[in-house]
């Protein structure tokens, strides 16, 4: 592929991507077979046959339930349709002329470099936003019609209808009952919702300016209550592009996608500067965010907003501005696919969910033991560190958010330290002194209980001694043990 922008799934899983290098609409089917939909790869502008025709910079691509794909042809300025059924491509609006004008009859209307698209079932409308910033309808009776900033300024007002304003809008996407509208709006650096009854426009999320730091820290939060591990100042988005909704389970934690139940909305945004997917809970519902509260998370990319291609968890992969993305039907948002632009691919973005790893610690005398035989010299604190021992716990390269360590300074001290950790990943322990260590995971499941699953129990009796290895998670319920382990050091 070579950019790909847009992304979208029929209700089969099948992945449709607008490839705005190769001016094709290619298809990814499952087991990973990917065929040309539509397009001969020449940039122009041709009705016609599937592989006969001719795009400019295609952006985005919508399905419908019946299989229909339209797409937004940028650089021809006009909408396109796929029936791939009768093997036809066919322009569905747009005359091609880089303006701005409304039409009764949707080829003679002027639609200039037209990005987003979203399909409204109910009432077959279409939605496009384009270079003017606005936000058009095309009916189903072939009707276009500007519905929001009508004087096309790029701008930024709260409001209703044509008095409202944007600048950039981008990706667009409906909920699940087709009521609110959702836009990316680019460059005010803003996630708004549009009411469709009554086309009132409101932001709910991210403000005018950029986050100042560009990280994960700078850029998430709540709006109420106590604020969530990030930015004082709520969510703040650096460009969001790409955007999708999804219903995630209230029972995220749960232990089978077939299980899950239907929650709170929620989005998920992509952001072409900062290179990022980052996770917004519009419902509220969750830790440090009470009630109603808006709350926003990163989700996949760099917690520094580097640009870069890593296969790896959550802040440890890298993107290169991220364009569309789209949730898994069904999925509850356990599957996302992105086009990565920079990377000329599409990325799958699997939710793995974490288990509680436990690291515990004692500083202790080993003078204790001496009923055991144990008769070497001993050594008890490190003189020149002045400590009984020292920890440290490294998660996978790339990902400094898994990391933990301290030291234990007297007799008698310890610590316990509680962490995510995840099956798929490889963790390194580092244990040096006079310490009695256990490090063990945590996982309940319904199914079988708590089970209990011991990686590390070892005992140091001096300074010099030290215990490191990496260890591979098995947990998250993916292995299960028939009996807890009760005591490791038995």
């Amino acid at each position: 592929m070579r950019y790909p922008a847009g992304i979208a799934l029929d209700g089969n899983g099948a992945i449709f991507v607008a490839d705005s290098g190769n001016n094709r609409i290619r298809q990814i089917k499952s087991g990973g077979v990917v065929t040309v939909l539509a397009g001969s790869g020449t940039a122009g502008f041709l009705d016609g046959s599937l592989l006969e025709a001719e795009f400019n910079n295609p952006q985005s691509v919508v399905v419908t339930s019946s299989g229909v794909v339209y797409v937004a042809d940028t650089n021809n300025h006009r909408i396109r349709l796929i029936n791939e059924e009768n093997d036809v491509v066919t322009t569905y609006a747009g005359a091609g002329i880089s303006d701005y004008r409304d039409a009764q009859v949707a080829i003679q209307a002027y639609i200039s470099k037209p990005l987003g698209l979203a399909f409204r079932t109910l009432t077959k409308d279409l939605f496009v936003s384009d270079g003017d910033s606005r936000i058009r309808i095309i009916r189903p009776n072939g009707v276009v019609e500007t519905v929001l900033n009508g004087a096309g300024h790029a701008g930024f007002s709260d409001s209703s209808g044509l008095s409202a304003r944007f600048n950039s809008p981008s990706h667009m996407t409906l909920n699940t009952d087709e009521t609110v509208l959702y836009i990316a709006d680019r460059r005010n650096n803003r996630i708004r919702a549009v009411t469709l009854t009554t086309l009132a426009v409101t932001s709910i999320a991210g403000s005018e300016l950029p986050p100042q730091g560009g990280g994960t820290l700078d850029s998430d939060g709540a709006y109420s209550g106590e604020v969530l591990p990030g930015s004082q100042l709520g969510a703040r988005f650096n460009q969001p592009y790409g955007i999708a909704f999804y219903l995630e389970p209230l029972n995220v934690g749960g232990s089978g996608s077939s299980e899950l139940i239907p929650g709170r909305p929620a989005l998920l945004v992509t952001e072409v500067r900062s290179h990022r997917i980052r996770r917004i809970i519009i419902g509220g519902n969750v830790t440090g965010s009470p009630g109603e509260s808006l709350a926003t998370f990163p989700y996949a990319g760099s917690y520094n907003s580097t640009s870069g291609y890593v296969d790896e968890l959550g802040p440890g992969c890298m993107f290169d501005t991220p364009s569309g993305v789209a949730v898994l039907p069904n999925s509850g948002g356990a599957v996302a696919y992105v086009a990565d632009t920079g990377n000329h691919a599409v990325r799958r973005v699997n939710r793995e969910l974490p288990s509680q790893l436990h690291i515990r610690l004692l500083a202790f005398d080993p003078k204790m033991f001496s009923d055991t035989g144990f008769k070497a010299a001993y050594n008890l604190k490190d003189t020149g560190l002045d400590n009984y021992g020292y920890y440290s716990v490294n998660g996978p390269p790339n990902n400094e958010t898994t990391h933990a360590h301290g030291t234990l300074s007297y007799a008698e001290e310890s610590h316990h330290v509680i962490m995510c950790a995840y099956a798929s990943s490889e963790y390194f322990f580092h244990f040096r002194g006079s310490l009695q260590v256990e490090v063990y995971e945590d996982h309940s499941d319904k199914h079988h209980g708590n089970v209990n699953r011991t990686y590390v129990a070892w005992t140091g009796y001096s300074a010099e001694d030290e215990r490191a290895e990496n260890v591979v998670l098995s947990g998250g319920g993916m292995v299960l043990l028939s009996q807890p382990i009760s005591n490791s050091f038995s």
